[in-house]
């Protein structure tokens, strides 16, 4: 009678060490971090607004430059004026990369 082979037993792996491949927290870590990457990459290649504006006060009409960067979209800043010392009100908009101020008597 002709001997019959048992099964081939299939290949251990070593004790808590799971398949990389197959493990799902890391599939999600792979996917956290190439969002991470996508997010970090259009970061760096978007232009940041960083200028002076021209204003003038309201009271005495001298002309004077505020530095405006992109996180003071939508803001107003109370500030003094440098020649008459009179406090005006400065909003700020940002709209396509480009600043607006408007000014106004405080």
């Amino acid at each position: 009678m002709p001997k019959i082979k048992a099964p081939a037993k299939p290949k251990k792996t070593k004790k808590g060490a799971p398949d990389a491949h197959h493990d799902p927290e890391h599939k999600t870590a792979e996917r956290v971090m190439e969002t991470v990457l996508k997010e970090q990459s259009v970061e760096a290649t978007a232009e940041r607004l960083d200028q002076w504006v021209t204003i003038e006060c309201p009271h005495c009409a001298e002309g004077t430059e505020l530095h405006v960067i992109a996180d003071m979209d939508g803001q107003s800043i109370n500030q003094d004026c440098t020649v008459c010392c009179r406090s005006f009100v400065a909003h700020i908009e940002i709209d396509e990369g480009e600043a607006h101020v408007g000014v106004e008597a405080a």
